[in-house]
Protein backbone atom coordinates (compact mmCIF):
# COMPACT_ATOMS: atom_id res chain seq x y z
CA UNK A 1 0.00 0.00 0.00
CA UNK A 2 1.13 3.55 -0.72
CA UNK A 3 3.65 5.29 -2.93
CA UNK A 4 7.20 3.94 -3.19
CA UNK A 5 9.44 5.45 -0.51
CA UNK A 6 6.61 7.04 1.45
CA UNK A 7 4.63 5.29 4.15
CA UNK A 8 0.95 6.26 4.27
CA UNK A 9 0.50 8.64 7.20
CA UNK A 10 -1.91 11.15 8.66
CA UNK A 11 -1.27 14.52 7.01
CA UNK A 12 -4.23 16.62 8.19
CA UNK A 13 -6.83 16.57 10.95
CA UNK A 14 -9.93 18.70 10.56
CA UNK A 15 -12.89 18.90 12.91
CA UNK A 16 -16.07 20.88 12.34
CA UNK A 17 -17.14 22.31 15.73
CA UNK A 18 -20.40 23.70 14.29
CA UNK A 19 -21.87 21.38 11.68
CA UNK A 20 -21.89 22.88 8.15
CA UNK A 21 -19.46 25.70 8.99
CA UNK A 22 -15.70 26.04 8.44
CA UNK A 23 -13.28 23.51 9.94
CA UNK A 24 -10.71 23.80 12.69
CA UNK A 25 -7.38 22.26 11.67
CA UNK A 26 -5.46 20.46 14.43
CA UNK A 27 -2.11 18.75 14.97
CA UNK A 28 -3.61 16.20 17.37
CA UNK A 29 -7.07 15.19 18.54
CA UNK A 30 -8.52 12.84 21.13
CA UNK A 31 -11.57 10.62 20.89
CA UNK A 32 -14.85 11.74 22.47
CA UNK A 33 -16.61 8.86 24.26
CA UNK A 34 -14.16 6.65 22.39
CA UNK A 35 -16.22 6.70 19.18
CA UNK A 36 -15.60 10.02 17.41
CA UNK A 37 -13.17 12.92 17.17
CA UNK A 38 -13.42 15.29 20.13
CA UNK A 39 -15.02 18.56 19.09
CA UNK A 40 -16.28 17.33 15.73
CA UNK A 41 -19.83 18.52 15.03
CA UNK A 42 -20.52 19.12 18.71
CA UNK A 43 -22.93 21.88 17.69
CA UNK A 44 -25.55 22.18 14.96
CA UNK A 45 -27.98 24.84 13.81
CA UNK A 46 -31.71 24.17 13.66
CA UNK A 47 -34.76 26.07 12.43
CA UNK A 48 -37.98 26.64 14.36
CA UNK A 49 -39.31 23.25 13.21
CA UNK A 50 -36.26 21.38 14.49
CA UNK A 51 -34.69 20.79 11.08
CA UNK A 52 -30.95 21.09 10.41
CA UNK A 53 -29.90 24.42 8.95
CA UNK A 54 -27.09 23.19 6.74
CA UNK A 55 -25.59 23.67 3.31
CA UNK A 56 -27.73 20.86 1.94
CA UNK A 57 -30.84 22.98 2.65
CA UNK A 58 -29.49 26.53 2.45
CA UNK A 59 -26.69 26.26 -0.14
CA UNK A 60 -24.76 29.49 -0.81
CA UNK A 61 -26.67 31.34 1.92
CA UNK A 62 -24.82 29.45 4.66
CA UNK A 63 -21.69 28.60 2.66
CA UNK A 64 -20.90 32.33 2.45
CA UNK A 65 -20.57 32.53 6.26
CA UNK A 66 -16.97 32.37 7.51
CA UNK A 67 -16.20 30.85 10.91
CA UNK A 68 -12.85 30.95 12.72
CA UNK A 69 -12.52 28.98 15.95
CA UNK A 70 -10.13 29.73 18.79
CA UNK A 71 -9.36 28.65 22.36
CA UNK A 72 -9.94 24.97 21.49
CA UNK A 73 -13.27 25.85 19.84
CA UNK A 74 -14.53 27.61 22.97
CA UNK A 75 -15.00 30.74 20.87
CA UNK A 76 -15.97 31.44 17.28
CA UNK A 77 -15.67 34.52 15.09
CA UNK A 78 -18.40 34.69 12.46
CA UNK A 79 -18.54 36.93 9.43
CA UNK A 80 -20.82 37.48 6.47
CA UNK A 81 -19.61 40.45 4.49
CA UNK A 82 -19.31 43.38 6.93
CA UNK A 83 -21.57 41.73 9.52
CA UNK A 84 -19.38 39.97 12.08
CA UNK A 85 -19.22 38.95 15.72
CA UNK A 86 -17.26 36.91 18.24
CA UNK A 87 -19.06 34.49 20.55
CA UNK A 88 -18.07 32.26 23.46
CA UNK A 89 -19.32 28.67 23.25
CA UNK A 90 -21.67 27.76 24.77
CA UNK A 91 -21.93 30.79 27.07
CA UNK A 92 -23.10 33.30 24.44
CA UNK A 93 -25.49 30.92 22.73
CA UNK A 94 -28.39 33.44 22.68
CA UNK A 95 -26.28 36.15 21.06
CA UNK A 96 -24.94 33.68 18.50
CA UNK A 97 -28.47 32.49 17.67
CA UNK A 98 -29.53 36.12 17.20
CA UNK A 99 -26.61 36.73 14.81
CA UNK A 100 -27.49 33.69 12.72
CA UNK A 101 -31.16 34.61 12.82
CA UNK A 102 -30.34 38.05 11.42
CA UNK A 103 -28.07 36.90 8.57
CA UNK A 104 -30.23 33.88 7.63
CA UNK A 105 -33.54 35.69 7.99
CA UNK A 106 -35.24 33.14 10.24
CA UNK A 107 -35.33 31.85 13.80
CA UNK A 108 -32.23 29.79 14.60
CA UNK A 109 -31.33 27.61 17.56
CA UNK A 110 -27.87 26.25 18.35
CA UNK A 111 -27.93 22.82 19.93
CA UNK A 112 -25.05 20.91 21.51
CA UNK A 113 -24.40 17.18 21.87
CA UNK A 114 -20.95 16.66 23.38
CA UNK A 115 -21.55 12.91 23.72
CA UNK A 116 -22.63 11.75 20.25
CA UNK A 117 -22.31 14.96 18.24
CA UNK A 118 -24.30 15.41 15.04
CA UNK A 119 -22.69 12.97 12.55
CA UNK A 120 -23.76 12.79 8.92
CA UNK A 121 -23.96 8.99 9.12
CA UNK A 122 -25.17 7.69 12.49
CA UNK A 123 -24.33 4.09 11.56
CA UNK A 124 -20.74 5.04 10.71
CA UNK A 125 -20.23 8.00 13.02
CA UNK A 126 -16.43 7.92 13.09
CA UNK A 127 -14.25 10.36 11.15
CA UNK A 128 -14.20 10.33 7.37
CA UNK A 129 -10.88 9.40 5.76
CA UNK A 130 -9.54 10.56 2.39
CA UNK A 131 -6.22 10.42 0.54
CA UNK A 132 -4.30 13.55 -0.47
CA UNK A 133 -3.80 12.06 -3.94
CA UNK A 134 -7.57 11.65 -4.36
CA UNK A 135 -8.10 15.31 -3.48
CA UNK A 136 -5.51 16.29 -6.07
CA UNK A 137 -7.10 14.03 -8.69
CA UNK A 138 -10.56 15.55 -8.21
CA UNK A 139 -9.03 19.02 -8.28
CA UNK A 140 -7.44 18.22 -11.64
CA UNK A 141 -10.67 16.78 -13.05
CA UNK A 142 -12.61 19.99 -12.44
CA UNK A 143 -9.91 22.67 -12.55
CA UNK A 144 -10.22 23.40 -8.82
CA UNK A 145 -7.61 24.18 -6.19
CA UNK A 146 -6.89 21.27 -3.85
CA UNK A 147 -8.01 23.36 -0.86
CA UNK A 148 -11.33 23.99 -2.57
CA UNK A 149 -11.83 20.24 -2.93
CA UNK A 150 -10.96 19.83 0.77
CA UNK A 151 -13.54 22.44 1.73
CA UNK A 152 -16.23 20.89 -0.46
CA UNK A 153 -15.84 17.27 0.65
CA UNK A 154 -15.17 18.07 4.34
CA UNK A 155 -13.21 14.95 5.33
CA UNK A 156 -11.79 14.71 8.85
CA UNK A 157 -8.59 12.77 8.28
CA UNK A 158 -6.33 13.16 5.23
CA UNK A 159 -3.74 10.50 4.43
CA UNK A 160 -0.59 11.28 2.48
CA UNK A 161 1.44 8.55 0.77
CA UNK A 162 -1.48 6.75 -0.89
CA UNK A 163 -2.12 6.59 -4.63
CA UNK A 164 -5.26 8.20 -6.08
CA UNK A 165 -8.36 6.58 -4.51
CA UNK A 166 -6.25 4.00 -2.68
CA UNK A 167 -8.28 4.73 0.45
CA UNK A 168 -10.98 2.65 -1.26
CA UNK A 169 -9.01 -0.37 -0.02
CA UNK A 170 -9.99 0.59 3.54
CA UNK A 171 -13.58 -0.68 3.26
CA UNK A 172 -14.98 -4.04 2.21
CA UNK A 173 -18.23 -5.20 0.61
CA UNK A 174 -21.53 -3.93 2.08
CA UNK A 175 -21.97 -5.24 5.60
CA UNK A 176 -18.33 -6.32 5.92
CA UNK A 177 -16.28 -3.49 7.44
CA UNK A 178 -12.51 -3.62 7.13
CA UNK A 179 -10.09 -3.06 10.02
CA UNK A 180 -7.21 -0.58 9.86
CA UNK A 181 -5.22 1.61 12.22
CA UNK A 182 -3.92 5.15 12.24
CA UNK A 183 -1.31 5.42 14.94
CA UNK A 184 -2.76 3.89 18.10
CA UNK A 185 -6.41 4.16 17.00
CA UNK A 186 -8.27 1.22 15.45
CA UNK A 187 -10.97 1.87 12.84
CA UNK A 188 -13.53 -0.07 10.86
CA UNK A 189 -13.89 1.18 7.29
CA UNK A 190 -17.65 0.84 6.68
CA UNK A 191 -18.39 2.19 3.21
CA UNK A 192 -17.48 4.82 0.59
CA UNK A 193 -19.14 8.10 1.57
CA UNK A 194 -22.13 8.88 -0.61
CA UNK A 195 -22.22 12.60 -1.32
CA UNK A 196 -25.08 15.08 -1.31
CA UNK A 197 -25.35 18.19 -3.47
CA UNK A 198 -23.04 20.28 -1.27
CA UNK A 199 -19.73 19.33 -2.98
CA UNK A 200 -21.14 20.53 -6.29
CA UNK A 201 -21.29 24.09 -4.91
CA UNK A 202 -18.56 26.67 -4.40
CA UNK A 203 -17.38 26.33 -0.79
CA UNK A 204 -17.38 30.10 -0.30
CA UNK A 205 -20.98 30.48 -1.40
CA UNK A 206 -20.19 32.14 -4.73
CA UNK A 207 -23.28 31.25 -6.75
CA UNK A 208 -21.66 32.48 -9.98
CA UNK A 209 -19.16 29.59 -9.91
CA UNK A 210 -20.23 26.73 -12.16
CA UNK A 211 -21.42 23.69 -10.21
CA UNK A 212 -19.42 20.49 -10.21
CA UNK A 213 -21.32 17.91 -12.27
CA UNK A 214 -22.52 14.86 -10.34
CA UNK A 215 -22.85 12.91 -13.59
CA UNK A 216 -19.33 13.77 -14.74
CA UNK A 217 -17.91 13.07 -11.29
CA UNK A 218 -19.55 9.64 -11.23
CA UNK A 219 -18.27 8.78 -14.70
CA UNK A 220 -14.71 9.81 -13.82
CA UNK A 221 -14.85 8.02 -10.48
CA UNK A 222 -15.92 4.81 -12.22
CA UNK A 223 -13.23 5.19 -14.88
CA UNK A 224 -10.50 5.69 -12.27
CA UNK A 225 -11.70 3.05 -9.80
CA UNK A 226 -8.88 0.95 -8.37
CA UNK A 227 -8.85 -2.78 -9.03
CA UNK A 228 -9.37 -4.99 -6.02
CA UNK A 229 -11.71 -2.65 -4.14
CA UNK A 230 -15.40 -3.06 -3.32
CA UNK A 231 -16.46 0.31 -4.73
CA UNK A 232 -18.51 -1.23 -7.57
CA UNK A 233 -20.63 -3.13 -5.03
CA UNK A 234 -22.15 0.13 -3.77
CA UNK A 235 -24.91 2.00 -5.56
CA UNK A 236 -23.58 4.85 -7.67
CA UNK A 237 -20.13 6.37 -8.06
CA UNK A 238 -20.83 9.80 -6.60
CA UNK A 239 -18.81 8.78 -3.56
CA UNK A 240 -15.57 10.04 -2.05
CA UNK A 241 -13.83 9.35 1.29
CA UNK A 242 -14.39 6.45 3.67
CA UNK A 243 -17.02 6.38 6.41
CA UNK A 244 -15.69 4.74 9.55
CA UNK A 245 -16.74 3.37 12.89
CA UNK A 246 -14.67 3.45 16.07
CA UNK A 247 -15.36 1.05 18.94
CA UNK A 248 -15.89 2.60 22.42
CA UNK A 249 -12.78 0.87 23.81
CA UNK A 250 -10.68 3.46 21.93
CA UNK A 251 -11.52 6.09 24.59
CA UNK A 252 -8.47 8.00 25.78
CA UNK A 253 -6.44 7.46 22.62
CA UNK A 254 -5.22 10.26 20.33
CA UNK A 255 -4.51 10.83 16.68
CA UNK A 256 -1.45 12.93 15.79
CA UNK A 257 -0.36 14.31 12.42
CA UNK A 258 2.37 11.96 11.17
CA UNK A 259 0.75 8.79 12.58
CA UNK A 260 1.24 5.84 10.23
CA UNK A 261 -1.66 4.09 8.51
CA UNK A 262 -1.62 0.29 8.69
CA UNK A 263 -4.19 -2.20 7.40
CA UNK A 264 -5.04 -5.43 9.21
CA UNK A 265 -4.12 -8.58 7.33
Amino acid sequence: MGKPGMKPHLARIRVYPIKSLDPLELERVGLASGVRLAGDRDYALFDARGRFLNAKRLGPKILAIRAAFSDRARAVELALGSDSGRFELPGERAALEAWFGRVLGQAVSLQQDSLAGFPDDEDASGPTVIGSASINAVAEWFGLAADEVRRRFRANLEIAGLGPFEEDTLFGPPGKPKAFRIGEVSFLGVNPCRRCAVPTLDSRGNSSVAALSVKEFGALRERHARAGTSLALYAGYYRLAVNTRIEPLQAGKQLVVGDELTVAE
